[in-house]
């Protein structure tokens, strides 16, 4: 079955804001539609809410647009598939065309899944709507598709699980075939993610959102955390930041983050990607990903 494309960066992340809800304040509809290859939300689905989250209260502090120089976002938990999330952001700093927010991402009970910081920056760019104002309304869940959590294989390494997602790329996952994505190993063994950078993924600007940008390195990371998983190790990232250098144009073309580990020890891994579209450096990110003994992990 085809799954119809999405209009715009909230209905495809399912994000939006409840009636009567603080400026400052935004929720995520979780569905099995935004998993991975293992089956799982993991930190990239959540790059959404937290670029718009993080963005909003300095983009309301004064005219004209802002957008985001920087995200870091440090994962405490995983949540579950169905989760509903509520996010809330407070500027703490707004200096001369310069701001930095705080961002809170909690799920079930208030506990937080997510935390961190965005940083902002005043642009001299025109809105493509030519409003200034931002409406964002309730978001539905995203569409239901038949998921089915993988077990991996603990005598399986994680390099070969990548391997079988590079020789067949529809295992890759809900969330990465959202992105349009397909993987492979360079030369040097280390793992690209591609995706496209479609209509859908715009921003208020044109250009592609920063929220979708920062998926797509994320992803890239995740599928690089997976291939330096041990035999019977399953993986989650932990931490994200991700500095925005250029944003690309949203006409189908192919942007791909090439990533590597920077060092793998028994319980954490850090890597670090760089963003392309062709030659032209889009973004820069690193992570960690936390090493789990049992396969698939917990869920919280």
């Amino acid at each position: 079955m085809t799954t119809p494309s999405p209009h715009d960066p909230f209905s495809a992340f399912a994000v939006g804001r409840r009636p009567g809800a603080a400026p400052a304040e935004m929720v995520q509809y979780l569905g099995p539609g935004l998993t991975d290859h293992r089956g799982l939300i993991d930190l990239p689905a959540l790059t959404v809410l937290f670029d718009d989250i993080g963005g909003l209260p300095f983009f309301a502090a004064g005219p004209g647009s802002a957008i985001q120089a920087r995200l870091s976002m440090s994962m405490n938990s995983r949540p579950g598939i169905d989760e509903i999330l509520r996010a809330t952001a407070e500027l703490v700093m707004n200096d001369d065309g310069f701001g930095v927010t705080t961002v809170r991402i909690s799920g079930d009970g208030g506990r937080a899944v997510c935390v961190g910081e965005a940083h902002n920056v005043r642009v001299d760019r025109d809105l493509v709507t030519g409003d200034d104002g931002v409406e964002i309304g309730e978001p539905t869940r995203p569409e239901s598709v038949a998921v089915a959590r993988a077990v991996v294989d603990p005598n399986r390494s994680g390099r070969d699980i990548v391997g079988e997602l590079v020789a067949d790329g529809a295992g890759l996952g809900p969330f990465a075939r959202l992105l349009g994505g397909a993987v492979e190993f360079d030369g040097e063994g280390d793992v690209l993610f591609s995706a496209a950078a479609d209509p859908w993924t715009a921003n208020l600007m044109g250009t592609m959102h920063g929220g979708v940008i920062a998926a797509i390195a994320a992803q890239g990371l995740s599928l690089a955390a997976q291939a330096a998983a041990p035999a019977g190790a399953d993986y989650q990232l932990t931490a994200f930041t991700i500095a925005f250098l250029r944003s690309p144009a949203v006409d189908g073309r192919r942007l791909t983050a090439r990533t590597r580990p920077v060092r793998v020890g028994r319980r954490l891994g850090v890597f670090d990607a760089d963003l392309y579209d062709g030659d032209r450096l889009l973004a820069h990110a690193v992570a960690d990903a936390r090493y789990l003994t049992s396969p698939n992990g917990s869920s919280g």
